[in-house]
């Protein structure tokens, strides 16, 4: 069975391709604060279950603004957490329209953004599925050390 139906709501859907090896969640409109947070746990539990560290992640019909505290959150509490449950850090490309991409950079993010440690994830921002699908699978091979 090449993708597996992990977690579904009407505001998001999380799924494991097994044939690609990676965690597929899509937004299915913006999420409330608490959504976001649900749907990283589910990512999470999945990624344990599965021992996956290829996220794909399609936050374009999300187009909710998060609260800055939640990227403190995101790199101080879950992001160790993933790295501790995987032994490593998870590879996540993100999909947003062109519009996302434009306000990504006066956020602090997109392809401009400060590097976050590599022990904690690799991050790449896309507005193309195959381009996300191949910086994905530019990680398969031994990372280079820290």
């Amino acid at each position: 069975m090449p993708s597996a139906l992990f977690f579904v709501s009407d505001y998001y859907e999380l799924r494991y391709q097994a044939d690609r090896g990676i965690l597929h969640g899509r937004a299915r409109r913006g999420l409330s604060m608490d959504e976001f947070l649900e749907v990283c746990e589910q990512f999470l539990l999945l990624a344990r279950q599965q021992h996956c560290r290829y996220w794909l992640l399609d936050g374009r019909a999300d187009i909710n603004r998060r609260d800055p505290s939640i990227y403190l959150w995101l790199n101080e509490d879950y992001l160790p957490r993933v790295r501790e449950a995987l032994g490593e850090g998870p590879c996540m490309a993100f999909l947003a329209t062109p519009e996302q991409w434009a306000q990504l950079g006066q956020r602090g993010y997109g392809p401009n953004a400060p590097a976050r440690p590599a022990s904690l994830s690799y991050t790449g921002w896309f507005t193309e599925e195959a381009q996300a699908l191949s910086w994905l699978n530019k990680f398969r091979s031994p990372l280079p050390a820290a």
